[in-house]
C-alpha cells in the first residue's frame, strides 16, 4: 500500500490554502458536461509531483498557488472528508465547506465519524445549493481531501467515482534534497482499469508555470 515512507502514518495532502476561484479546466466546454450525476457522488482530490509525493513531514513539498484555486474551486460549497492529521495540517477547517474528520479518537470542534462511510454521510449532509461554476458543477458534492490512508481506504473498499488528480512537473525528491529522516507521503495506489480518463474536464497540455512547478489537471471516472 502506498502511503508514508518511514512508516510515520503523517499526511501531506497538497491543499493547504484558500484563493480566488478559477474558471473551467483547460480545455473543456463550459457547457457540456462530463460526468453524469449518477457517476459523480464520491471524488477523490489530490496533487502529487513526478515521482508520486503528495507532501513531507505532514506539509507540502512545494507552492502552486494556481492548484489552491483549482482546489478550492472543486469543493467550495461542498462536504469534504478528511483524517485528523490533514484536519490538524490544515489548522482547522476549510471555510465554505462541511467538513467532517475520519477518526477513532475524536477530534475537538469538527464533526468525526468512525467509519468512512458514515463520514460520506455526514460530509453530503444538508448542502446548500452548489455555488460552482463551469466545469466544477459536474463534479462530486462530497470529497474525500486526505491524507493518504484515507484515500487509499476509499479506492480499496470501492467508494471512489470520482478522481480529480493534479499532477505536477516536479521531482519532490530532488527538490527536497537528502531527506535526513524526514517522512514523504505518497499517492495512493490506483487500479486505472477501473477507471476512464474524462477528456472533457482534462488537460491535454501543462498550465503555465505557477510556483514551484507547470501542472495539470487528469479527471477519472468510474468504468
Amino acid at each position: 500500500m502506498s502511503g508514508v515512507v518511514a512508516a510515520s502514518g503523517r499526511v501531506g495532502d497538497g491543499f493547504g490554502a484558500d484563493s480566488a476561484v478559477v474558471g473551467p479546466v483547460a480545455g473543456s466546454g463550459a457547457t457540456a458536461p462530463a460526468l453524469s450525476p449518477a457517476l459523480g457522488r464520491v471524488g477523490l482530490i489530490w496533487a502529487q509531483s513526478d515521482d508520486g509525493v503528495l507532501g513531507v513531514d505532514g506539509d507540502m513539498a512545494w507552492r502552486v498557488p494556481a492548484d489552491f484555486k483549482h482546489f478550492r474551486a472543486a469543493t467550495m460549497g461542498c462536504g469534504v472528508v478528511m483524517g485528523s492529521r490533514t484536519w490538524h495540517s490544515l489548522g482547522g477547517a476549510l471555510p465554505g465547506r462541511n467538513c467532517v474528520v475520519l477518526t477513532r479518537r475524536g477530534v475537538a470542534g469538527p464533526t468525526c465519524a468512525s467509519t468512512l462511510d458514515e463520514a460520506l454521510q455526514l460530509a453530503g449532509a444538508g448542502l446548500g445549493p452548489d455555488p460552482r461554476e463551469g466545469i466544477y458543477r459536474t463534479f462530486p458534492r462530497v470529497w474525500v481531501v486526505g491524507g493518504a490512508q484515507v484515500y487509499q481506504l476509499a479506492l480499496d473498499s470501492d467508494l471512489a467515482d470520482v478522481l480529480v488528480i493534479s499532477e505536477l512537473e516536479l521531482d519532490a525528491r530532488a527538490k527536497l534534497g537528502p531527506l535526513h529522516g524526514r517522512q514523504l507521503t505518497l499517492a495512493p495506489q490506483v487500479d486505472y482499469s477501473r477507471f476512464r480518463l474524462e477528456a472533457s474536464a482534462s488537460d491535454s497540455h501543462w498550465r503555465p508555470l505557477s510556483g514551484d512547478a507547470r501542472w495539470r489537471v487528469k479527471t477519472w471516472v468510474r468504468a
